[in-house]
């Protein structure tokens, strides 16, 4: 199983050009197995899948410890990181590996009956063509 992750524009921009290494979610997704693919939805005025790239681990931990290990991949500042997490005590870091990034950016519309936005992330049952 795929997952597609909503991302806002401007940190789809840092995975594209290969500032942002990790991507960090307050909720773990429940993958069968490593290597997965992920796929980026830049969220509006964007609304496209623009990348996708295979998850190499996920790391479960407290913010402050996500910060020091990924903070200088993390292609997010250090205040709006930290406000992202607010009080929680465990975040997650996805590790992104193999970014491919699509030429033209898929409609999703197009590509999942029923499409709507997801608020995080949303599990996909196959894989999305592109070429």
């Amino acid at each position: 199983m795929n997952v597609l992750l909503s991302i806002k524009p401007r940190y789809a921009n840092e995975i594209l050009a290969g500032r942002k290494k990790y991507e960090f979610r307050k909720s773990r997704p429940r993958l069968a197995k490593r290597n997965q693919k992920a796929y980026v939805y830049a969220t509006a005025p964007m609304s496209r899948i623009v990348a996708a790239f295979t998850i190499n681990d996920i790391v479960q931990d407290s913010p402050s410890r996500l910060w020091n290990d990924f903070g200088d991949n993390a292609g997010i500042d250090k205040k709006s990181f930290f406000e992202y997490y607010g009080k929680r005590k465990v975040g997650v870091a996805i590790e992104i590996t193999d970014l491919e990034v699509f030429e033209t950016p898929l409609n999703p519309k197009r590509l999942i009956k029923g499409f709507t936005a997801p608020q995080s992330f949303t599990y996909l049952r196959r894989t999305l063509r592109h070429r």
